[in-house]
C-alpha cells in the first residue's frame, strides 16, 4: 500500500515535471521562431537601408510580396533550427545564426558602398582580391551597423533567460529527426524555389514599385538579400545542357584554333548601338507624309547592310548589346566575373578597348560588367558625358549629336600607336516619347491624338538620328587611318500599352505573320572608309543575311576578312544552319518565326548550347602585354 501511494505521488510529480518541461520547450520553440522572424526582418531592414541611403522600404515586402519575406525567412529558420539541435542551447544557436547572417548583410553593405554592387555567390571565389583592395578605400561605418550588435546581444540574452529548454538524451531521436526535416526542407526549397528563375524574377517584379530593379543592388533588395544571394548560386552554376561534357566541348573548339588579326589588317573599329532605332518602313501598308528615314536609307545604300531579329520590343536593350559583344544567345549569364567576349579578343590583339553611354553608369550594371567584358575604359553620364549636356537635351542626357562629337574627340585623342575599338550605346530615342508636346514635324497621319504625338515625336528623334550618324560617318570619310564603322538597333520602340499605336498603323504582330517577324527586326550597317577598304581589300557593300545579334560581330569580322577566335569560328558553322535564334528556341522559316525545327536545325542548336555553355565558363585575364 505504501509503495502504491508513493508511486501515485511520484507519478504525479513526474507528470507535472513533464508538463513543465513541455511548456518550456514550447516556449523555447516559439521564441526561436520569433527570433528567426525578427532577425530576418532586421537583415531586410539593413539591406534596404544599404540600398536607399538610410530610407527603409522593408514595408514593401509585406504589402507587395509576402512570398519574398517567406523565402528570406526560410534560410534563417533552417540554419537556426539546425544550430539549436546541434548545440542544445537556444542562446548559442541564435548567437551563431545572427553573427553569420548579419556578417553577410555587412559584407553586402560594404560591397554596395564601395562598388555599387550587391553580394553574389561568385564573390566568394575572389574574396582574397576583395580583402586586398579594402586598403584603397575609406570605410564609413553607419550607426545602424552598431545597432545590429545590440540585436545580436539583446536576442542572445533574452533567449539565455527565457528559452532554456534542452532536448534530453531520452529524446535524442528528435534531434536527428529535426536535422533530417531541415535538410529535406532545404533541398526541396532549393530545387523548387531558389533555383526557379521564373519565380525569382516574378517575385522581383512584385516589388518593382519600391525598388529600382534596373540596378543590381535594387534587384537584390527587391528579392531580399538572402533570396537573391541563393539565386546567384544557381546563376553561378547553371544546369549543364543535355549531352554536355567539358572534354567534348574542348575537343570541338580545338578544331578552330584562335586566329590572331594580322598586323597589316588591323583597322580602327567603331561600333554604335542605336537606342530603339528601327525602320518602320519595313511594314507593309505604313506610309509617311514625310520620309523620316531619308538620310538613313541614303547611308544604307552605300553600306553592307542587313536585318537583326532581336529578342525584345520596347525594352531589353542589354540583350542585343551583350549578344553583340559576346556572341551569346538570349538569356544571358549574370556576368558576375570576367567573362569571355570579343572585346577580350580584340584587347589580346593589341586593341585599345573603350566605349561610352550617355545614361547612368548603374543602369544594367554597365559600370562593372563592361569592365568584366574587357573594356579598359567606359564613359557614362556621371563624371563625363554630363559635361556635354545643355538645356533642352534629350531627357537630360547627351543627344546623338553631342555623343558623336564626344566620340570623335575620343578617337582623335587616342593612342595612335595601337588599333582602336570603341563600342557606344546611344540614349536618344529612349522612351517615353512626348505625349503632351506637339511634334515638330508630321511624319505619319491618321492616328489618334495620343498616337499622333507619340509616334511622330519618336519619328522626329529617328530622323535626327539618321542625320547624325550620316554626319558622324562623313567625319571619317577622308581619315588617313583605316576605319570600319558598325551601326545597329537594339529593339523596336514601345508605342503604347499593348503596342496600341502599332495597331493604329495596321501592324498586328500576330504569331506566324510577317508583321510579327518585323516587330522584332532592326537594321544593321557596316561601313568602311577608303583607307580601310584599301587595307582590307573589300568593298563593304551589298545586302547581308537576316541574323540574330549574337552573330553580328562575326559578320563584321567576315567583312574585314578576319578569322577570329575559336568561339566565333564555331559560331559560323551554326549560323549557316540557324541564322536566327530568337529567344534561343525560335527560328526563321520563309519570313516567319517558328519553334518548329528540322533534325539538322535541332542538332545545330543543341551543339551551339553546349559550346556556348563551355565558353561562358571561361574567365579571361589581362593580356600578357598589359601585365608586363
Amino acid at each position: 500500500m505504501k509503495w502504491k501511494k508513493y508511486e501515485r505521488q511520484t507519478g504525479g510529480v513526474t507528470k507535472e515535471k513533464n508538463h513543465a518541461a513541455g511548456r518550456r520547450m514550447l516556449r523555447t520553440v516559439l521564441l526561436l521562431l520569433l527570433a528567426a522572424a525578427v532577425l530576418t526582418l532586421w537583415c531586410l531592414l539593413v539591406g534596404t537601408r544599404s540600398y536607399e541611403n538610410g530610407v527603409s522600404m522593408v514595408g514593401a515586402y509585406f504589402t507587395e510580396s509576402p512570398l519574398t519575406l517567406l523565402l528570406n525567412f526560410l534560410p534563417v529558420f533552417v540554419f537556426l533550427a539546425i544550430a539549436y539541435v546541434l548545440t542544445n542551447r537556444a542562446w548559442i544557436a541564435y548567437l551563431v545564426t545572427a553573427i553569420f547572417f548579419l556578417l553577410i548583410v555587412f559584407v553586402n553593405y560594404f560591397k554596395i558602398d564601395l562598388r555599387g554592387e550587391p553580394l553574389v555567390y561568385d564573390d566568394l571565389a575572389i574574396a582574397g582580391d576583395g580583402l586586398g583592395i579594402l586598403g584603397e578605400y575609406s570605410l564609413h561605418i553607419p550607426k545602424w551597423l552598431w545597432l545590429s550588435l545590440a540585436v545580436i546581444a539583446g536576442g542572445t540574452v533574452l533567449l539565455k533567460f527565457f528559452a532554456g529548454a534542452r532536448i534530453t538524451r531520452r529524446f535524442w531521436w528528435t534531434r536527428v529527426a529535426t536535422i533530417l526535416l531541415c535538410v529535406g526542407l532545404g533541398v526541396f526549397s532549393w530545387f523548387h524555389w531558389y533555383t526557379d528563375d521564373i519565380l525569382y524574377y516574378n517575385s522581383t517584379v512584385y516589388v518593382q514599385h519600391s525598388f529600382n530593379i534596373w540596378r543590381d543592388d535594387g534587384k537584390s533588395a527587391a528579392g531580399g538579400l538572402f533570396y537573391s544571394f541563393l539565386n546567384s548560386v544557381h546563376e553561378a552554376y547553371p544546369g549543364t545542357p543535355e549531352g554536355y561534357t567539358e572534354e567534348g566541348a574542348r575537343q570541338t573548339l580545338a578544331q578552330y584554333p584562335d586566329a590572331p588579326i594580322p598586323e597589316e589588317k588591323k583597322v580602327n573599329l567603331i561600333c554604335t548601338m542605336l537606342e530603339s532605332f528601327s525602320d518602320l518602313s519595313v511594314f507593309d501598308g505604313v506610309t509617311f507624309d514625310v520620309d523620316p528615314y531619308a538620310d538613313f536609307h541614303a547611308l544604307q545604300a552605300e553600306c553592307y547592310h542587313g536585318t537583326l531579329i532581336d529578342d525584345s520590343i520596347g525594352g531589353g536593350t542589354i540583350n542585343a548589346e551583350r549578344s553583340f559583344l559576346t556572341g551569346f544567345a538570349y538569356r544571358h549569364p549574370g556576368y558576375n566575373s570576367n567573362t569571355a567576349s570579343f572585346v577580350w579578343y580584340l584587347r589580346e590583339n593589341g586593341y585599345r578597348t573603350e566605349g561610352a553611354h550617355p545614361g547612368h553608369d548603374w543602369f544594367y550594371s554597365r559600370q562593372s560588367i563592361d569592365r568584366r567584358l574587357g573594356f579598359e575604359e567606359y564613359y557614362f553620364h556621371e563624371g563625363h558625358l554630363e559635361n556635354w549636356v545643355t538645356d533642352g537635351d534629350y531627357q537630360g542626357f547627351a543627344t546623338d549629336a553631342q555623343l558623336f562629337a564626344e566620340r570623335r574627340d575620343a578617337y582623335d585623342a587616342r593612342d595612335r600607336s595601337v588599333p582602336y575599338f570603341s563600342f557606344t550605346v546611344t540614349y536618344q530615342g529612349h522612351s517615353p516619347y512626348e505625349r503632351e508636346q506637339l511634334p515638330r514635324r508630321q511624319y505619319v497621319s491618321g492616328l489618334s491624338e495620343d498616337g499622333d504625338r507619340i509616334v511622330n515625336n519618336y519619328l522626329t528623334s529617328i530622323a535626327d538620328t539618321g542625320r547624325q550618324i550620316a554626319a558622324y560617318v562623313d567625319s571619317f570619310r577622308d581619315d588617313e587611318e583605316p576605319v570600319v564603322m558598325v551601326f545597329f538597333g537594339d529593339h523596336k520602340p514601345f508605342l503604347g500599352d499593348g503596342q496600341a499605336y502599332y495597331a493604329e498603323m495596321g501592324i498586328t504582330g500576330k504569331a506566324g505573320t510577317t508583321d510579327r517577324f518585323s516587330l522584332y527586326s532592326t537594321p544593321y550597317l557596316i561601313w568602311a572608309n577608303d583607307a580601310a577598304k584599301e587595307v582590307l581589300g573589300r568593298d563593304f557593300t551589298g545586302e547581308g543575311p537576316t541574323i540574330s545579334p549574337c552573330y553580328l560581330m562575326s559578320e563584321v569580322f567576315d567583312c574585314c576578312g578576319w578569322t577570329g577566335p575559336a568561339w566565333m569560328q564555331f559560331q559560323r558553322t551554326v549560323r549557316d544552319t540557324l541564322p536566327v535564334l530568337h529567344f534561343r528556341d525560335t527560328v526563321l522559316h520563309d519570313g516567319a518565326l517558328t519553334r518548329s525545327k528540322n533534325a539538322a536545325e535541332q542538332a545545330a542548336l543543341d551543339e551551339f548550347t553546349r559550346i556556348e555553355y563551355y565558353v561562358r565558363q571561361t574567365k579571361p585575364t589581362l593580356p600578357a602585354a598589359e601585365e608586363d
